[in-house]
């Protein structure tokens, strides 16, 4: 039997894809890349946003073509979708022979990962999920609704976890979770990480503000391979907004962490994301956001407009901000950030950066430095004549920058 999967949304939901080609695997699953071959075919939907529920639903659709005119005797939808909305798809989608909704991993001891484990990632990096649910119920935010409070995986599980990567030739761990940072003893773990043989570059995803706490800072400085990146997710500055949110801090605290991280770890390349058009932003509080920006300047920066989800609070706040304003402060955010991304990476000429290859092209090979997360960051173009694997690790001269890029050469 063959199997087509569809992983949608965030790397957090890729794990839970593996998980499910892993159980497949230990089946007698085969897979393949032609949904034309496939007996069963399976999607893992995202449903954080109504447009993520409109892909899901669009690429189902397209799929379930497949029952008519190719082998499929199985269309599955897994994951947030089903979850979020139980009652209601499986009227809309009557196409799909089976749902599936979001898995209630470590709920106890007894969780364990299938003996098998299937990556759906390229061969030199892994990520590896921490913890499921959150308890931060941010007042825009529907995960707690799908997935539920935050539940914790056990250390020696992911510690076996990241022994067995490594030993098939994973270079690289980045940790996720709803909120990495508000795992217990989250310093411990990547203390423990960085000695796994074979391991050598540690990132963090989706690090909460009000848990970054000074020990993780010491960690991160201190750690040779926890590389200097921290995704530290603000969502906005002004302290209005943030109480709306119920992000529980506010703008002195923000202040005092980033310059605290910076005066700590030097060469840190911060990232971050933001909300603009947030029930009850007014022009005040974007231009106070947008000078925040400027002031800041983050390394790497996710601009997302207000989505108005219904079942969270903010979906029932007033002020809601028109479509037409949301991106208007979009495209000024961005222009924004692009100066700041394009004065940042002309300061690394002349510099040596440690790169990790992920592909050939023309004249050379395309490599991600310290400084960039797979699929959401720059990359460095790399002119070489010498022949390079995907995941070797090289030392590259930077010579050239753009807005979001770098361009280098072997040293």
């Amino acid at each position: 039997m063959k199997a087509y999967i569809v992983s949608l949304g965030c790397p957090k939901n890729l794990t839970d894809t593996e998980e499910i080609m892993s159980k497949l695997a230990s089946e007698g699953y085969r897979f393949t890349n032609n949904p034309s071959e496939a007996e069963l075919i399976l999607v893992n939907t995202c449903a954080f946003l109504q447009s993520a529920k409109k892909e899901a639903i669009d690429t189902i659709r397209e799929l379930a073509q497949w029952k008519r005119k190719g082998k499929c005797e199985y269309l599955i939808a897994a994951g947030c979708l089903p979850q979020r909305y139980k009652h209601e798809i499986p009227k809309l989608l009557p196409e799909v022979d089976a749902f599936i909704g979001t898995p209630r991993k470590f709920e106890s001891s007894a969780y364990r990962l299938p003996s098998t484990r299937i990556k759906a990632t390229p061969p030199w990096f892994a990520y590896v999920k921490i913890a499921e649910g959150c308890n931060n119920r941010c007042a825009y935010c529907i995960v707690p609704a799908i997935r539920g409070p935050l539940r914790i995986r056990l250390m020696k599980d992911i510690l076996n976890e990241v022994k067995l990567l490594a030993a098939t030739g994973v270079k690289e761990i980045i940790y996720v979770a709803q909120d990495t940072a508000a795992y217990p003893n989250f310093p411990a773990l990547l203390q423990k990480t960085a000695r796994i043989k074979g391991v050598r570059w540690i990132r963090i995803l989706y690090a909460h503000p009000a848990h970054v706490t000074d020990k993780l800072i010491e960690v991160i400085a201190k750690e040779k391979k926890i590389v200097k990146y921290l995704d530290l997710p603000i969502q906005h500055c002004h302290d209005k907004i943030l109480k709306l949110m119920r992000r529980r801090y506010e703008r002195p605290a923000l202040e005092n962490l980033i310059a605290k991280i910076r005066r700590r770890i030097p060469r840190i390349a911060l990232r971050t994301s933001v909300i603009v058009g947030f029930p009850g932003e007014g022009e005040a509080e974007f231009e106070a956001l947008l000078a925040f920006i400027k002031k800041v300047k983050f390394d790497r920066l996710g601009v997302f407009t207000y989505s108005q989800e219904p079942g969270t609070p903010a979906s029932k706040m007033r002020g809601q901000v028109s479509e037409q304003k949301k991106q208007q402060r979009f495209h000024r955010l961005m222009r924004a950030q692009s100066r700041i991304c394009r004065g940042s990476n002309k300061k690394m000429i002349g510099t040596t950066l440690a790169t990790i290859i992920e592909r050939s092209v023309r004249h050379g090979f395309i490599g991600r430095t310290f400084r960039d997360a797979p699929d959401i960051d720059g990359t460095v173009f790399v002119r070489s004549t010498k022949s390079l694997s995907p995941g070797e690790l090289v030392s590259v001269r930077i010579i050239g920058a753009r807005t979001y890029d770098l361009i280098g050469c072997l040293t």
